[in-house]
């Protein structure tokens, strides 16, 4: 199947449900379905064809560098499965959980989300990447707004992060058109050596300020807890869960395929551990489950930033499988605990008390999501925990391994203390019935299982996706050929 269908499905759809809401109310939930469940086959229809070699394809016949290309190697394709199946997920989960939202408008913004995001991952120009950016963006900006009246001023905190970071980085497209005469990555990928030491950091600062606020990297993810805490769970687990792997994503094709230069790695590694250290003592102060949420999920990006950024196979490879993993468990959780904060209209841990014996499928799930987090074994985040501390050690980066470890620590702390309020301690509040989507606690449940069961299946893919990243002669060689 042609990949564009993966921008251009979710893109019509949006633009059509307003039309086919007019039919019926229930129209919306299902077309989102539809057109989520048929990216996830695409996405899956290509991973042979990309594992063999990687697809470039010409937009308008234009030939490269004059026109645009999408490209799809073996870290865009795992970066698309995981956005696919999740979003597929949390569509299931928004099934019968958005009744209080106008469904026509948010379903527009949620299919329009996911086309930018799609985009992000598959462009070959950098300026399409900043449209792509601004897409999701604008449309997740409209998403945050959605639940109530007091989450104006939250979206309002994260419209104007935004809008810094994207004049930061149009700046830095603008620095590096002026300097290199193309806006293709693969044309800038091979002509970045030569620019300006000087110019070459400030373009990749400016760019690490553009794009940090999807990667969710210090200073720029200030907009992050009140936004998770005050928006709608279906879109605080698209958020976190979804768009945090395309800011990743844009910052390993910035970091490593365009503008490659080692030296430029101390400052993703500095980030990377003030935004983990951060994240989680602040998460550890927090009586609210969505911010505590929010804020694990902020040190979680920062493990795997401060881990990509010391650029090795192993580094890489353990980076990689943290991300997917912090995906599965942190959709996972704050599904499971939208259930429960719902059931007893507070946000309030103190107020969960009780809730695994009253909700015990959101309880299991919110638990399972929890000890993965924490690394506990036969779960996925212990598998990649490992993997992270044995590399920091062979790498002899021992303050980094330190901060791991301090990490974890703190983890186990907030995230035991949730648990055995669900468990241990007895609800005074008036609890709704809710039955739960099973099938997305389900699923990602199993999977956190599989994947500390059974690594090697995914972890043999993502060698060969870390080997791929750090040698940019590829991504270069595939898309210009010998021009």
């Amino acid at each position: 199947m042609n990949p564009s269908l993966l921008i251009a499905l979710p893109l019509l759809i949006a633009f059509l449900i307003p039309l086919f809401a007019k039919l019926h109310k229930k129209l919306p939930n299902i077309l989102v379905l539809f057109s989520t469940l048929i990216n996830v086959v695409i996405t899956f229809s290509l991973f042979n064809a990309v594992m063999k070699q990687p697809l470039v394809v010409k937009l308008g016949n234009w030939n490269i560098p004059y026109g645009i290309n999408l490209y799809i190697d073996k870290l865009a394709l795992v970066s698309l499965i995981i956005i696919s199946v999740l979003t597929f997920l949390i569509a299931i989960f928004n099934l019968r959980n958005i009744g209080e939202l106008d469904q026509s408008k948010f379903n527009s913004m949620f299919l329009l989300a996911f086309a930018g995001i799609n985009g992000i991952v598959l462009t070959g120009d950098i300026f399409n990447l900043f449209v792509f950016i601004e897409i999701a963006a604008i449309a997740t900006y409209v998403l945050a707004t959605m639940k109530r009246k007091d989450s104006y001023q939250a979206a309002f905190k994260y419209i104007v992060m935004g809008s810094i970071a994207s004049v930061f980085l149009l700046i830095a497209i603008g620095f590096t058109y002026s300097s290199i005469g193309s806006l293709n990555m693969a044309v800038i990928a091979r002509s970045a050596a030569q620019l300006n030491p000087s110019l070459l950091r400030v373009i990749t600062l400016l760019l690490l300020v553009g794009i940090g606020i999807e990667a969710e990297m210090f200073p720029m993810n200030l907009w992050i807890p009140e936004v998770y805490s005050k928006s709608y769970v279906g879109v605080t687990a698209f958020l976190s869960g979804v768009l945090s792997v395309a800011g990743i994503y844009a910052m390993l094709r910035v970091y490593f395929t365009i503008f490659g230069n080692s030296g430029l790695y101390i400052y993703l590694t500095l980030i990377g551990a003030i935004t983990l250290i951060l994240g989680e003592f602040i998460a550890y102060q927090q009586d609210n489950i969505k911010k505590m949420l929010a804020y694990s999920s902020i040190a979680q990006m920062g493990l795997v930033i401060s881990v990509i950024s010391l650029n090795s196979i192993g580094s890489m490879q353990a980076g990689l499988f943290q991300l997917l993993n912090h995906s599965i468990l942190k959709v996972l959780l704050f599904i499971s605990a939208g259930f429960m904060t719902y059931a007893v209209g507070s946000n309030k841990i103190k107020d969960l008390a009780g809730l695994g014996k009253k909700m015990p499928i959101a309880g299991l799930g919110f638990s399972i999501g929890a000890l993965g987090i924490m690394g506990i074994p036969f779960l996925n985040g212990f598998v990649s925990k490992m993997m992270i501390l044995q590399n920091t050690l062979g790498l002899e980066k021992y303050f980094i391994t330190g901060l791991i470890l301090l990490a974890t620590l703190i983890e186990v702390a907030y995230y035991l203390k949730v648990v055995q309020t669900l468990y241990f301690k007895e609800n005074v509040l008036k609890v709704k019935q809710l039955f739960p989507c099973i099938i997305p606690i389900g699923v990602l449940s199993l999977t956190a299982f599989y994947l500390g069961i059974f690594p090697q299946s995914v972890l043999n893919i993502l060698n060969q996706v870390s080997s791929q990243i750090l040698d940019n002669s590829n991504y270069i060689i595939s898309i210009l050929g010998g021009i």
